[in-house]
């Protein structure tokens, strides 16, 4: 593996620690506070930096409108682990870099991160997702998060 992609791995690998994998053995435990566990909003307020602009702006705009409305909006599963019921540690599953883009393959959750490099730092950019049964089989479209987040209800 060279270092850009070994950088963006170990980015990405940071970053589900963070957000899940510090979780991921307590969430299933009776007691378990579900409000410990990070959202979206929790990203936009304490890792703004990992994302880039343009995705920042899209999930603000949608927490934003879940607010106003008191509704779920075009979200009704956590972004970045691809469920609304996360079971076990996110690990990296193969990393692709092409010049300053880089896609992480995350099995657990059936997507891949899509990052850009800027400067000496990966930015995630958007995050793709299949939406397969336990058992491999298809339950609905592919899709992105930036698609989602841009397609009007």
């Amino acid at each position: 593996m060279n270092a850009d992609e070994e950088s963006c791995k170990a980015v990405v690998q940071k970053f589900y620690d963070w957000y899940w994998n510090r979780f991921a053995d307590q969430a299933e435990k009776p007691g378990f506070n579900l409000q410990r566990l990070p959202s979206a909003e929790d990203v936009l307020r304490l890792k703004p930096p990992v994302l880039d602009r343009a995705l920042q702006q899209l999930l603000q705009n949608e927490e934003d409108e879940m607010r106003r409305t008191h509704e779920i909006g075009n979200l009704d599963f956590d972004p970045f682990l691809n469920t609304q019921d996360a079971q076990g540690e996110y690990t990296v599953n193969g990393v692709d870099v092409t010049k300053d883009r880089c896609a992480v393959r995350i099995e657990r959750g059936h997507l891949t991160a899509e990052l850009e490099k800027v400067g000496t730092s990966w930015i995630f950019t958007n995050f793709d997702y299949r939406f397969v049964s336990e058992d491999g089989k298809q339950i609905a479209p592919d899709d992105n998060l930036v698609h989602i987040l841009t397609v009007k209800q």
